[in-house]
């Protein structure tokens, strides 16, 4: 009698050596990626830059400031943590905008803020942003400063936004820049002073000091001081971006028209750091990812440690540099 082989039993050496050669030798196989640990957001707090908001506080201990128009020539600010902590004042404390929104999305932390008009409250609600008020998880985040008038007396501080985004903030892996010196090449000009027109009533002039190594932010009423310090709020890096806004089709708590940016895609920029000039551009091209700058060379730049302040100007807005 003839045994013939099960067509199963002939297969097996071919399904073997398929399986080896998809699996590889487990000695020289390549290893999976380490995925990246995921961090809290940053802390995103709304600070308003109205005269009678002047002196802020807790400006100074910020990573990074975004600076724009919000009614009236009234500009506001997104005052960015990214590890927040400590008992120092952080005040004034208003309500959100739609750029926060737009930059919510970049940065992907906790908006800490003293409310906002309906249209943005929806938005928030709808894209599910954390974003907490005066009221949230029993009044845990803010109090009352009895020294200064309502509605310029909500504040908060180091500690109590490190318990917030610790408690809400979404887990974050994106990397920032690494800290560093722009390229020399193209050579950058001296900026030792700066003056622009943020908005129609708000003049912007800036003193570089050497032994700072920052920048002292000046204003149509003189220095824009930091309560907490008694000093002159001094940037390390300060970026101009020009970018167009317009109408945002509805009204703010005050009834005045509110106002979006198209902070998308990219655009010019001037960055100031160091005492010298370079020109170079903005690029949100991706919204879900931190503002990049990138310099004449096309590379991404690399701006020294310290508070960097970004303006956000109309397009062609002049520069007076020396």
């Amino acid at each position: 009698m003839i045994t013939r082989p099960r067509p199963l039993m002939r297969l097996l050496p071919a399904l073997a050596a398929l399986l080896l050669a998809a699996c590889g030798n487990p000695a020289t196989a390549p290893l999976t990626p380490t995925p990246t640990p995921g961090r809290p957001g940053p802390a995103m707090v709304q600070v308003e830059n109205s005269v009678l908001a002047r002196p802020q506080s807790g400006l100074q201990q910020a990573d990074l400031v975004f600076e724009y128009l919000a009614e009236g020539g009234i500009t506001r600010m997104t005052v960015i943590y990214f590890k927040p902590s400590g008992t120092q004042r952080i005040e004034p404390v208003r309500s959100a905008r739609p750029v926060t929104i737009r930059l919510w999305h970049a940065y992907h932390g906790v908006i800490f803020f003293s409310g906002a008009n309906q249209k943005v409250l929806d938005m928030i609600s709808q894209q599910q942003i954390p974003a907490l008020t005066e009221g949230s998880d029993g009044g845990a985040y803010f109090s009352r400063d009895p020294a200064r008038q309502a509605p310029h007396n909500l504040y908060t501080d180091g500690n109590r936004l490190a318990q917030g985004i610790d408690k809400h903030a979404p887990k974050v892996t994106y990397q920032l820049p690494v800290a560093g010196t722009p390229a020399a090449s193209p050579a950058p000009t001296a900026a030792n002073r700066i003056v622009f027109d943020q908005t129609n009533v708000h003049k912007v002039t800036y003193t570089y000091a050497a032994a700072d190594n920052a920048y002292s932010y000046g204003t149509e009423t003189g220095p824009l001081i930091d309560h907490n310090t008694g000093q002159p709020i001094k940037p390390v890096n300060v970026i101009v971006v020009q970018v167009a806004h317009h109408n945002a089709g509805f009204t703010d708590v005050l009834g005045a028209p509110a106002v979006d940016f198209d902070l998308t895609g990219t655009g010019p920029a001037d960055v100031f750091t160091q005492g010298k000039h370079y020109s170079a551009k903005w690029d949100l091209s991706n919204p879900e990812l931190p503002l990049k700058i990138v310099g004449a060379d096309g590379q991404l730049m690399h701006l020294p440690a310290g508070l960097t302040w970004i303006h956000l100007v109309d397009p062609g807005t002049p520069i007076t540099i020396s």
